[in-house]
This record gives structure tokens, C-alpha cells and sequence, in this order.
């Protein structure tokens, strides 16, 4: 508890150092009815948004933002048709809830289907699509039905290696893999602690406490996940933890160890905040969306910390991208105003708003290692 307090003052003292002439943000996109809570760029700039349904809308599920705003529902077809409140055919070609996109170093985009709405699993419906964006088709589908997946399973988020795909599982609490060539799909970790919620952690955001539809504090297991540029590492972390972890790809992708054998190889990494998002450059920094904050941080591999932007408008700052161009696009999800984040109530404001920031700025804002700071706060407060 103290290491957290002591985490917490320190953050926000470089908050408190962090000098912004003017204001960084600058709003790029709206969406007038529908909630977004990813943004994925090409390299030639085109740009794309997911949308969950965690408000049970029968909303489009991937689109194409384009240049004068307009949403455009991709790839076509019947992918963007189901329906939460009547649909039951066919959902192993349909997005049933979309709850990440992603864009590869081949400018393929990658769908992350959790399989799930609100707390209701929908069977053979949880999956991982790769669309081709040269002619805007599905390429592959890979459904991950070969788990047999249990009641509260939902896929969360996804990073692509050579070979593999790691998808967080943030139901229950677990790492999927699948081999992007052969398709077989495994689930590990899934009883390790570093997957699992976090307790006693209580999130605020706009200054409420983070609750359930029962007036519970929040709970969310592993969702947050990274993989290093050389594809040797894969950090992730529970949205509400104070802390990555760590585990090499070799371990997680070789088959012969036992489960125990892997937990005991996972690693606990640097310290972080509650977040609502991630992205990591071609640098391996991290871009974190601080959610207590409304700030988003920029992380080194080192683990210290350097503040980009503070700003009211980042309710919830999500799943977020990084241009060719270096800028950072923050999507505002509003997660915490919904009912299931908000003791049962909606107090949701439309627009939907992406914003973007030159990161290139971060590094003329000062910088302090927040190591430094705890060492300073531990030697005045605890002697």
C-alpha cells in the first residue's frame, strides 16, 4: 500500500512540474451516436475505429473514418449486421462485439471479436479477423471455439508477431495464442495471479469511484498487452493494476512447459497507473492512458515515466495509435459514464471524440524519473 501511495504522490508531482504553453490536443474525428474505444492507422494515413457494444446498441462494429468525417462501415457484406437483440445466425462471419483493431507492419487490419456481450457469452462467436486493406476483404478468420471457452471468457486486445497473435483475456483472466499459419489456438496462464483483478484497487475517474451495475467496485483481469519491437517479450497487465509483467515469447510459445512452468517464468515489470489504453512505438516506449488523470504518459523500456498531455477531455482515453507522422490519436471512450461502469447509470455525453497530440513534443516537456521522486518521498516520509 505505501509503495502505491508513494507511486500516486509521485505522479502527481510530475504532473504538478509539467509546463504546457498551450493547449497539445486537437480533435480529429466524432462519432454522433455510437461509442469507439480503438483507433488503428495505416501507414499511408488511412484510419479506422472500433466499436464495442457495451452499451447493447446494434451499432456498426468497424469503420472507416474518412477525411470529411464520414464513418464508413467495413469490410461490407454482412459482417457489420448483427444484431444484439435478435441476431443468433451466422456469428462466426459476423462481428458480434468488436473490442480491438489493430494494423500490422503490412497494413492488414486485425479484429479482436471478445465473443461476449454485457455478461452474456455468445458461443462461436469469439475470434480474431485479419482484413486485407488492399481490397478491404476478409483474408482469414481464426476462431478460438477449439478452447471450448467457459461462461465469461472474452477476448480483449491483440498485438501480431511474425508468427503468432497474443490476445488478452480479460473474462476471466488469460493469454490466447494462435499460429497465424497453422491456426491453433492455446489459452495459458489462466489461473496465474498476473492475470487476474487486482484487489483491492478502486479506480476514480472524474473524481467517482469506478462501479458495477451492483454498486461493486469494478473488477477487470488482464487487458492491457504489449510486444516488444523484437518480438522477444510480451508485457501486459490488468487495466486497474499499478504494475506490467513480463514473459518472453519463447517461453509463452513453447508448448512442452506445464503451465506451473510458465507462471513461474512470468515477471513482475516496471510500475505504470490505472489504464484505459496502450500503444507501444517502434522505440518500445509505451503510451499510457492515465485514467485517474485525464494525462497520457509516455513510458521508456527503462520504466520511467514522462508526461505528454494532462487534459479534462480524456475520459477514458482508450485504445490508442501512433502515425507515420508521430502523432499519438487518443480515442475517448467514456467507458466510466456507463451503466456498467457507473453503479448502473448512464451519464454518457455524445459526441464521441478522437483526438490526436504531436508526440515529438514530449520530449521538450521535463522529464523526472519517478524512481527519483519515490526515493526522495521514502527518505522524507519514512526516514
Amino acid at each position: 500500500m505505501l509503495e502505491n501511495l508513494l507511486l500516486r504522490t509521485a505522479i502527481g508531482l510530475l504532473i504538478f512540474i509539467h509546463v504546457n504553453a498551450q493547449n497539445q490536443l486537437v480533435e480529429v474525428a466524432t462519432s454522433p451516436e455510437y461509442q469507439w474505444n480503438g483507433v488503428a492507422l495505416t501507414k499511408n494515413g488511412r484510419m479506422f475505429a472500433g466499436f464495442p457494444r457495451s452499451a447493447g446498441d446494434a451499432t456498426i462494429s468497424v469503420a472507416e473514418i474518412l477525411p470529411t468525417n464520414v464513418i464508413k462501415a467495413l469490410p461490407g457484406g454482412d459482417w457489420n449486421t448483427f444484431n444484439p437483440i435478435n441476431s443468433t445466425e451466422n456469428v462466426e462471419n459476423r462481428f458480434v462485439n468488436v473490442n480491438a483493431i489493430l494494423t500490422d507492419v503490412n497494413d492488414n487490419l486485425w479484429v479482436v471479436d471478445a465473443g461476449m456481450i454485457g455478461n452474456r457469452t455468445i458461443r462461436n462467436s469469439a475470434k480474431l479477423i485479419k482484413i486485407n486493406l488492399q481490397n478491404n476483404m476478409v483474408e482469414r478468420i481464426y476462431s478460438v471455439s477449439s478452447l471450448n471457452p467457459p461462461e465469461g471468457f472474452a477476448l480483449n486486445d491483440v498485438r501480431i508477431a511474425s508468427q503468432y497473435a497474443f490476445l488478452t483475456e480479460s473474462g476471466i483472466g488469460s493469454i490466447v495464442i494462435i499460429n497465424l499459419q497453422s491456426g491453433r489456438v492455446r489459452r495459458v496462464l489462466d489461473k496465474h495471479p498476473s492475470t487476474k483483478f487486482d484487489a483491492p484497487t478502486v479506480v476514480r475517474v472524474e473524481g467517482r469511484k469506478v462501479l458495477d451495475e451492483n454498486g461493486e467496485p469494478k473488477k477487470m483481469p488482464n487487458n492491457n498487452l504489449e510486444l516488444t519491437p523484437d518480438e522477444k517479450t510480451l508485457l501486459y497487465k490488468p487495466s486497474f493494476s499499478y504494475n506490467w509483467w513480463r514473459i518472453s515469447v519463447a517461453d509463452l510459445t513453447n508448448e512442452s512447459l506445464t503451465e506451473t512452468q510458465l507462471g513461474d517464468r512470468v515477471i513482475k515489470g516496471s510500475e505504470t497507473m490505472p489504464t484505459g489504453g496502450t500503444t507501444m512505438d517502434n522505440e518500445g516506449n509505451i503510451y499510457l492512458m492515465d485514467l485517474e488523470r485525464r494525462a497520457v504518459w509516455r513510458q521508456k523500456p527503462d520504466g520511467s515515466l514522462s508526461l505528454i498531455v494532462r487534459d479534462d477531455r480524456i475520459i477514458w482515453g482508450d485504445a490508442s495509435d501512433v502515425s507515420a507522422d508521430g502523432f499519438l490519436y487518443i480515442p475517448v471512450s467514456q467507458n466510466n459514464r456507463l451503466p456498467g461502469f457507473n453503479n448502473g447509470v448512464n451519464q454518457v455525453e455524445k459526441p464521441y471524440r478522437i483526438y490526436r497530440i504531436k508526440i515529438n513534443s514530449a520530449l521538450r516537456t521535463k522529464s523526472v524519473s519517478v524512481l527519483v521522486l519515490i526515493l526522495i518521498f521514502m527518505k522524507f516520509f519514512v526516514g
